[in-house]
């Protein structure tokens, strides 16, 4: 029987089924990219595009939505959590250059001049505090991409503006599926990116995406299963102190809790 790492939260154990579970933990983004780079799919042209066009937007980190769309869902989220008084236009903090300190970004001409105090930093040093984010990406398959691209932007963008407020989070992305191959249940994490990592909406839209589930999870369904994989890769599967990209999406509520969990120092 697999025994699930203790790092990863006690509640899923019962839910899983460790005697009939099927397992692939992967160690970071880096490793599922060498992974699924060796795969093809059955329906090459699942998302409206092709495996090899999707794998070399994800292998090339490029963004899956336009600058145009970001700006729109961005303002959205932000407007929404003033309303709230959740956030404050203070929160668009100056920056100063320095050596060291927290790196918001790089002055690319000081850089290439040599100059050693190029990276950009908070002018004002806060107390930081830290999540661990568990996004789950098993929902049926009656769901839309625009749905679930739609859950995953907004998403996104409230996850930039709770570094804006200091909230440090680990995102990992887990793949829970029932009774694949009409025997055993599927399992498979990935570490996507750690507390101390900057992240973009447009960096981490490169791989939450609609294409994450419905062509690179398929094709490793499709791999690992081969012909005892069911026609409808499995049922989908709910497991607790997760957030599922499948059920309606609520900025507010998502903030307010990560807010609430990080500053109380749990989960």
């Amino acid at each position: 029987m697999i025994k699930l790492p203790d790092i990863y939260p006690k509640e899923w154990v019962p839910k899983l089924k460790m005697d009939t579970l099927d397992f692939i933990e992967f160690r970071n983004l880096t490793h599922f990219k060498t992974y699924v780079g060796k795969l093809t799919q059955k329906q090459n042209m699942k998302c409206d595009v092709s495996y090899a066009e999707a794998f070399s937007d994800l292998m090339n980190g490029t963004s899956q939505f336009t600058d145009e769309t970001y700006m729109t869902i961005r303002n959205l989220v932000r407007s929404n959590l003033q309303k709230r008084g959740l956030i404050t236009q203070e929160v668009y903090e100056n920056y100063r250059y320095t050596v060291d300190g927290i790196i918001v970004d790089y002055d690319m001409g000081k850089y290439a001049a040599g100059e050693p105090d190029c990276v950009i930093t908070p002018s004002v040093q806060y107390v930081d505090f830290f999540y661990e984010l568990y996004v789950n990406i098993s929902y049926r398959s009656g769901i839309t991409n625009q749905t679930i691209s739609a859950n995953m932007n907004k998403m996104l963008a409230t996850l930039e503006e709770l570094q804006r407020q200091h909230i440090n989070i680990k995102v990992t992305l887990v793949f829970p599926g029932e009774r694949c191959n009409n025997e055993n249940n599927f399992f498979s994490v990935i570490p996507l990116y750690s507390h101390r990592e900057f992240k973009t909406a447009s960096l981490m839209s490169s791989v939450l995406n609609d294409r994450l589930l419905r062509k690179f999870y398929f094709a490793i369904l499709e791999d690992y299963y081969g012909d005892s994989l069911t026609a409808l890769y499995g049922t989908p599967m709910m497991l607790p102190k997760t957030m599922n990209l499948g059920e309606p999406f609520d900025e507010i509520e998502f903030f307010k809790h990560i807010q609430e969990c990080a500053m109380a120092g749990g989960e």
